[in-house]
């Protein structure tokens, strides 16, 4: 019988932080191992113990809340890259949600650009596209089968995008050759269709969380649109509150709540209005270069 663990490895970088529980026996105390891997050939072991109390799960019904756990990381591997898994020593095999990760200290370069339907690079980069979206969906525990679209649907959108650029269009996030994050825009849920609004949805992988990537690729996408929309539209869910302050930094201003077509769940409604009125260098001081 497979044993239930909930649990996401939420945090790396000078801590390592997250959650477990045991569902099946939510007094226990899970033990964890957290594994630090810089590329030297050495695999440092980290054994802690998922007892901290937090009070957001409690509110969330796991159990009295004491799940949570926190790491500190040496300070060999603080100003390096290196990898993060947590495993779990009382279920052999079996590593926390929201693991392996990558612990990255600077971003260093990383280009924003549109994908350009057509010819071998484009493939390439719809290749490099589904590789990002099965990976978020990977760490967010779903099925990679079900939630990404094939490559022959990306590319149908793209070829659509090309025949009207007024319509849509995919930015992407490039360090070190592979995305790490992506905004597309176009017709869509929440915008009405008609309304000359466009839907905006964006994602980052979390290893790059952080470092001001998410603001850089939410003003791309505002120089992209302006002229192609009136507004930009997005929905987020309530309790994302770090998502909810960057769109209001960004001038989003709040329309209520709306519910998801499909599922139902309640999301905020938010929308900026274009053109909008705040240039943007191509070249940032962090190392982030917008290239459209």
């Amino acid at each position: 019988m497979t044993v239930r663990i909930e649990g996401v490895l939420e945090g790396v970088g000078p801590r390592v932080t997250g959650w477990a529980r045991l569902p099946a026996d939510p007094a226990r105390r899970l033990r964890l191992s957290v594994l630090l891997d810089s590329g030297s050939g050495n695999v440092l072991r980290l054994d802690t113990v998922a007892d901290r109390h937090r009070g957001d799960l409690e509110s969330a019904g796991k159990g009295d809340g004491c799940h949570g756990f926190a790491v500190a990381v040496p300070a060999a591997f603080a100003d390096r890259e290196h990898d993060v898994d947590v495993r779990l020593p009382d279920a052999p095999g079996m590593r926390l949600t929201g693991s392996p990760r990558r612990a990255i200290p600077i971003l260093g370069l990383v280009t924003l650009h549109a994908i350009r339907p057509g010819g071998g690079r484009a493939n390439g980069a719809v290749d490099r596209l589904r590789d990002l979206l099965a990976d978020l969906v990977r760490l967010h525990g779903g099925s990679i089968a079900t939630a990404v679209p094939d490559a022959e649907t990306i590319r149908s959108w793209l070829s659509v995008s090309a025949q009207d650029t007024a319509d849509r269009g995919w930015l992407v996030a490039e360090r070190n050759g592979r995305f790490v994050g992506h905004c597309r825009i176009g017709p869509g849920w929440p915008a009405a269709p008609g309304s000359g609004g466009l839907a905006l949805g964006i994602e980052l992988h979390p290893d790059v969380r952080g470092h001001g990537l998410g603001h850089a690729l939410m003003r791309a996408a505002q120089r992209w649109a302006d002229g192609r929309g009136t507004r930009l539209e997005l929905a987020v869910l309530p309790h994302n509150a770090p998502a909810l302050a960057l769109y209001r930094t960004l001038g989003y201003a709040d329309l209520g709540p709306v519910a998801h077509p499909i599922t139902g769940e309640t999301h905020r409604h938010m929308a900026l209005p274009l053109p909008s009125c705040r240039p943007f260098p191509r070249r940032l001081s962090n190392g982030i270069t917008l290239v459209l």
